[in-house]
């Protein structure tokens, strides 16, 4: 069976959706949950593609979150061998590894159902071709990519925050959560919420709303990701 390696690096931060969407292609997860001690691998083989999850800590935090460097090294062998998607601090992964720049809470925070913009460059990417001019996605971060990687193409912007997607070769990273679901918004605590500025109750409330349309637009492109497994 086709596996896809996904690596955990919060305990609240889990794959989602993203799992009914791989168990639609008969796509088995094999999922690290490196938060929790579990090792993370040197090398991607066997796997048909890398998925590196969303947390709390900043791509270089290693006293915090010990495994971070093994899972840099594990990008890097993966990176050009297989599809990658890195999701959140996956995606400042892919931009920190590759030479970009990555700060903590820098600039406002995103929380909830965000508009975005697809920019000129998505027109002809794998993933995003067709794509309407904005698409919408649930946000949830404070610290955001502040300087791409030098051969890194810019694919989505949001108001709040200039880099939302880039790509890299066949590796991705997203600043938004094509994974979470409007069950999973609900549980977010309330007081963190309105610490930021935001009224947990309408952000329950839009991730209700536009749930169909989330799904819609996140399961086709996720599955276009998994079109390019060999």
């Amino acid at each position: 069976m086709t596996t896809v390696l996904i690596v955990e690096n919060d305990k609240d931060s889990g794959p989602g959706r993203l799992l009914d969407w791989l168990d639609e292609r008969g796509i088995a997860p094999v999922v690290v949950r490196a938060w929790d001690g579990e090792p993370v691998p040197a090398t991607v083989d066997g796997h048909a593609a890398l998925i590196l999850l969303g947390g709390g800590m900043l791509p270089d935090e290693d006293e915090r979150s010990p495994w971070l460097p093994a899972e840099r090294a594990l990008l890097r062998n993966a990176h050009g061998q297989v599809p990658v998607l890195g999701i959140c601090l996956g995606g400042q992964l892919l931009a920190h590894t590759f030479g970009g720049e990555v700060r903590g809470k820098h600039g406002l925070p995103e929380k909830g159902v965000t508009e975005l913009t697809v920019l000129p460059a998505a027109a002809d990417d794998e993933l995003l071709a067709g794509l309407p001019p904005t698409v919408r996605a649930v946000e949830s971060h404070q610290d955001q990519i502040t300087r791409l990687p030098a051969d890194a193409v810019l694919l989505m912007s949001s108001e709040r925050c200039t880099n939302q997607m880039l790509r890299i070769g066949r590796s991705w990273g997203t600043q938004f959560h094509p994974e979470v679901t409007a069950e999973r918004v609900r549980r977010w605590e309330p007081e963190r919420l309105r610490s930021l500025g935001f009224v947990p109750e309408q952000v329950a409330a839009d991730a209700e709303q536009y749930a169909a349309e989330l799904d819609k637009t996140w399961s086709a492109v996720f599955h276009r990701f998994l079109d390019l497994l060999g």
